[in-house]
């Protein structure tokens, strides 16, 4: 029996603790409610039940917020006082306590409890605690008592006099107080160098280098001072460098970089890599002259090959890239290849600089077969890995095509898509057969290997595969002819020889022989790529802009439009044309797949 009654009463206890929950749990949806619906005065008879059960700071602060609402400043100041001395760890209290002094207009009380929160931390205070009573200044914004707080967190910290000198320098430029925050920031990598990442993070967050001249100008000024100041540090010459990166200034990036690299005996790898920067950021001549230190330091050098191997890519694309080139550059720079193949020798270290001159020769020098006959001795290196060697093979089937064996070239490509059949090497493989069967008028075979390309795992082969498609299913199907088709094929086989006046010349015949034929948008599309790859940014515009106007129904529009805010807003610089013709976009186009990417521009552009 007693066992029986000790069940029974622990079920008892049980069930009465669940209906307890289950009540707190009513209770507290119920005080939520009246309280964002603004029925204060039926919510504080639920919080203050809720409180006084669990007196946890969620339940204070709701409370509390209850009774000025209400007006009920003595039972909130009571309420903060029993909460305080509870919880003397927990020093928003007396941000509390200190705004009901000012509700009462009583300011010099108030400021008495903010100094009283701030004289409160210590060494013992936790830095959630010194956080979370900065915070909170910060929202009722007092941002000089949140400085206070964090630099009374950092005269306690142990070993770290600086612990909160980010959040410092937030407040300060939330204030408008720029060289304070620059000046708290860089005192970071003044204690420790290895806080660089976090000085470098703070100043990018806090200034837009393309927006805020000013800001700029005074970060610029106190890192020349800092330079002066500790000639022997050369972290700051590092950040004076990485300033100029910012700016867009390589320049003068790449002067702080080689004083940098003499004072350390780098053996130019800052120096190296600031040239890789510069590349990817279209800074040719300056990676030019980046690579050109880095060789000039002898062979012995870490990056004397890759170097060498960079030079020439940097070269090859300022010669060939986005303007026009004469035969003489082109020349002078298949000269340089060869020199520097000399140099290091042909093997698998140099495979990238064969691929990058097999490229030269046929494609810019009309030499197909001295590039086929690199590519062919490429692939005799018995140390070639196998997805290189495909990569070397998968280049000379294209100079085949451009030499119109296109056979050869088929079985190349299915040779690679065989090896590697669930690569992404392997679909462009197949989507360059495919283009095969498109270019020799085979429009059947073709769109059959395209159809199946659409399911690619790399965006890029299926919406290529998937526009092709489009195409010949849009031109072939109802004509009763397909020589219109047959001729764009052939000039499209002309842009890939990069036999650009030929393609042109035979667009042109295509609008004569077959006028307002359904394939004129897309010879308008071919025209803009021949005059952008060119450099002809003039003519590239003209032929967009009559796609817009003419052809506005059409699938190329919103293409065409994209590509007028991209060219006004990189290559002219002209903001609010690039904005306009993203928001003809937006507001023309919602299907678009260039519509996120426009709507991103657009903001970027116009806030």
């Amino acid at each position: 029996m007693k066992v029986l009654s000790k069940i029974t009463l622990g079920i008892v206890f049980y069930l009465s603790l669940l209906t307890s929950f289950a009540q707190s749990e009513q209770d507290q949806r119920l005080a939520l409610n009246y309280f964002n619906q603004g029925e204060y005065d039926k919510a504080i008879t639920y919080y203050e039940r809720i409180y006084a059960s669990t007196p946890s700071f969620n339940n204070f602060n709701y409370t509390y917020q209850c009774y000025l609402e209400l007006n009920e400043l003595k039972e909130a100041e009571k309420l903060s006082k029993k909460y305080l001395k509870r919880n003397p760890t927990e020093l928003r209290t007396y941000v509390y306590l200190g705004k009901l002094e000012e509700l009462q207009g009583d300011e010099e009380k108030a400021k008495e409890q903010y100094q009283e929160a701030i004289k409160s931390i210590n060494g013992n205070t936790r830095s959630d605690k010194i956080s979370s009573l900065a915070s909170q200044f910060e929202r009722d914004g007092k941002f000089q008592y949140a400085v206070e707080a964090y630099l009374q967190g950092n005269e306690v910290a142990k070993g770290n006099p600086y612990m909160y000198n980010r959040k410092i320098a937030q407040l300060y430029n939330r204030q408008g107080k720029t060289e304070l925050m620059i000046e708290t920031l860089l005192n970071l990598v003044d204690l420790n160098e290895g806080f660089i990442m976090q000085t470098q993070s703070g100043l990018s967050n806090s200034i837009d280098f393309s927006d805020e001249p000013k800001k700029v100008e005074l970060l610029k000024i106190a890192l020349l001072k800092r330079v002066q100041l500790h000639p022997n540090k050369t972290i700051y010459n590092e950040l004076l460098a990485w300033f100029f990166t910012q700016k867009g200034d390589f320049n003068s990036a790449l002067v702080q970089i080689k004083a940098l690299d003499k004072k350390e005996k780098g053996e130019g790898e800052r120096v190296y890599n600031l040239g890789n920067t510069c590349f990817n950021n279209q800074e040719y001549d300056v990676a030019i002259k980046a690579y050109d230190y880095v060789i000039a330091l002898g062979s012995d050098s870490r990056y004397y090959r890759a170097a060498k191997s960079n030079r020439l890519k940097t070269l090859k694309y300022k010669i060939t890239t986005g303007r026009p080139y004469t035969q003489e550059e082109v020349l002078s720079l298949r000269e340089d290849y060869d020199n520097t193949l000399k140099d290091l020798g042909k093997n698998i270290y140099s495979i990238q600089l064969i691929k990058e001159l097999a490229n030269l020769n046929a494609y810019y020098l009309n030499d197909p077969e001295t590039a086929r006959a690199q590519l062919e001795e490429a692939l005799t290196f018995s140390s070639l890995n196998t997805k290189e060697r495909a990569k070397v093979k998968m280049q000379l089937a294209d100079v085949l095509v451009i030499q119109n064996e296109v056979w050869d070239a088929s079985l190349y490509y299915m040779q690679i898509e065989k090896e590697f059949k669930e690569d992404p090497l392997g679909h462009e493989a197949k989507y360059k057969n495919a283009k095969v069967y498109y270019y020799t008028g085979d429009f059947d075979w073709s769109k059959a290997q395209l159809d199946v390309l659409k399911a690619s795992t790399s965006k890029l082969i299926a919406n290529n595969a998937m526009e092709l498609s489009l195409l010949i299913t849009s031109n072939t199907g109802m004509d009763t002819t397909i020589r219109p088709m047959q001729l764009f094929s052939n000039a499209d086989l002309l842009i890939e020889q990069h036999r650009y006046e030929d393609a042109m010349a035979c667009f042109d015949s295509i609008n004569k022989e077959f006028p307002y034929h359904s394939l004129e948008d897309e010879i308008l599309w071919k025209k803009y790529t021949i005059e952008r790859k060119k450099g002809n940014y003039d003519n590239a515009v003209s032929y967009l802009e009559k796609i817009v106007t003419d052809f506005k129904e059409d699938i190329l529009a919103d293409n065409a439009l994209f590509e007028l805010g991209e060219l006004y807003e990189s290559h002219y610089n002209n903001k609010e044309k690039a904005a306009e013709y993203y928001k003809q976009l937006l507001f023309n186009y919602s299907g678009s797949l260039f519509l996120i990417e426009a709507r991103k521009r657009y903001r970027n552009l116009t806030e």
